[in-house]
């Protein structure tokens, strides 16, 4: 019950956005025509073929978002769908000055943001009735970062972390997970990093190594993991070379995906054409103007404006990057510890692990362990159990590392939002002040290091 008054509060701003459009907007449906061409820049500079003109391309644009707008329901969605255009939108949004007599007005796009976020809502409600699908709540992510809003504050809740809590059942949902939650800034694990790479170096399906692709791009796009960008180079040529006599790369959905994947890499254009791939969408649009439905719509959007999924992190929207404490990279060996002092000195050091159990605090035991300078956190856990059977844990195996589950007899319950949240304190945990969800730790278990006067905290409560 806790999300109804924000369902209805949502209900009542968009009743009120949708009076005052009234009053000062009318929707119309009668599209004019533009002589002026939509600006697509592109890395390729080589003719366009006569069947193929930028003024065809925009033909093409302009007749798929007529297409979305009239796809667009009563109450401002596009059922499920939704995400997937509202982030096409926003991002065409940077041709307005061509595009202003069809792409929605502010207020329209208010709308449906709102109409959005009801339904995330009600998607978070009903998560015991329907369980959250990881790929549809990663379509929510993408659509909020590329609306400028924060999924890590989703109205109190983390989207983020709920999407971390899902393991990804398949290569391209994992690929599409860690995209999402890098394209929110969120920590982007080592053995993650790893994963990606051997997908994006082994995997057949081309849709899996293009969304592997742009979620590899995202994260090299955070300075602390620039040194991948040479291992992008090698699945991106295989990529490339797969393109077919058509143009395409098996279907609508692939060439759309592969076109945002190479995307502006330069280094890549003796070895695909761009112009043919954008030849094969032309040449498979509706005449109504859609591929499809409104969703696979969108997607091709994305690829003909050359303004794909992997933008979207890179959208002025006032925010900068998170500083992590504990961060390591794709080999292991530079970890970023300054504010702790020289790495080289090994010495011991003394650390105190806590347990809290229900939101409420209901039980609370301490335990003081030293170790190594440098220790993992998991390292001081197993030290922990041997030494009190009340810090017993069980932990599952993860390609990102260990994800504990289970601590003092509680497990995780998902479906009713039990998680198990670790925070690194700077002082002792007071159950009568809380620490404030910036403290949980940025790394999982086998990346958080321990340092001399750190206290460590595993609480068991209901997100």
């Amino acid at each position: 019950m806790v999300y109804l008054p924000l369902i209805l509060g949502f209900s009542l701003v968009a009743f009120g956005y949708s009076q005052d459009l009234e009053l000062q907007t009318s929707i119309s449906t009668d599209y004019k025509e533009t002589t002026e061409p939509v600006k697509v820049t592109s890395p390729i500079t080589e003719q366009l073929p006569e069947k193929v003109t930028e003024k065809s391309i925009e033909s093409s644009i302009r007749n798929a978002l007529k297409f979305l707008i009239s796809q667009r329901e009563n109450d401002w969605s596009w059922r499920n769908d939704t995400p997937k255009v509202l982030t096409a939108l926003k991002l065409l949004h940077v041709y307005e000055d061509v595009l202003d007599d069809i792409l929605p007005s502010a207020y329209e796009l208010q709308l449906s943001s709102k109409q959005m976020e009801i339904e995330i809502v009600i998607m978070l409600w009903r998560h015991h009735e329907i369980p959250i699908a990881p790929s549809q709540l990663a379509e929510y992510c993408l659509a909020l970062s590329a609306l400028c809003y924060d999924p890590r504050q989703f109205h109190g809740h983390d989207l983020i972390g709920t999407l971390q809590h899902h393991e990804a059942p398949n290569d391209l949902d994992f690929a599409y997970l860690t995209l999402a939650a890098c394209t929110a800034r969120a920590h982007v694990r080592k053995k993650q990093i790893r994963r990606l790479l051997d997908i994006a170096n082994t995997a057949k399906d081309h849709n899996i190594v293009a969304m592997t692709i742009l979620a590899l791009r995202c994260i090299v796009m955070d300075h602390r993991h620039r040194n991948l960008q040479h291992s992008l180079r090698r699945p991106s040529i295989s990529l490339a070379r797969q393109q077919q006599t058509d143009g395409g790369f098996g279907n609508i959905y692939n060439t759309a995906l592969v076109m945002q994947a190479l995307d502006d890499l330069t280094e890549l254009k003796s070895y695909w054409n761009k112009t043919a791939a954008k030849a094969y969408l032309e040449g498979r649009q509706d005449p109504d103007g859609a591929y499809t439905d409104a969703g696979l719509t969108s997607d091709v959007l994305l690829a003909l404006i050359e303004k794909g999924l992997g933008v979207i992190r890179l959208l002025d929207c006032g925010r900068h990057d998170s500083d992590y404490e504990n961060n390591v990279d794709i080999e292991g060996l530079t970890k970023s510890l300054s504010a702790h002092g020289n790495d080289s000195e090994i010495r011991n050091v003394t650390v105190t692990y806590t347990l809290w159990i229900g939101s409420n605090i209901t039980e609370n035991c301490t335990i003081s362990i030293t170790a190594p300078r440098n220790t993992s956190f998991y390292t001081i856990m197993q030290m922990a159990m041997d030494m009190d059977s009340h810090f017993a844990f069980e932990a599952s195996e993860w390609p990102n590392g260990h994800y504990v589950h289970t601590l003092a007899g509680y497990k995780e319950e998902p479906m009713g939002y039990n998680y198990w949240l670790l925070y690194r304190l700077p002082e002792l945990p007071d159950p009568s002040a809380p620490p404030a969800n910036q403290l949980v730790a940025p790394v999982g278990v086998d990346d958080l290091l321990i340092e001399e006067g750190d206290h460590y905290l595993f609480w068991y409560k209901k997100l």
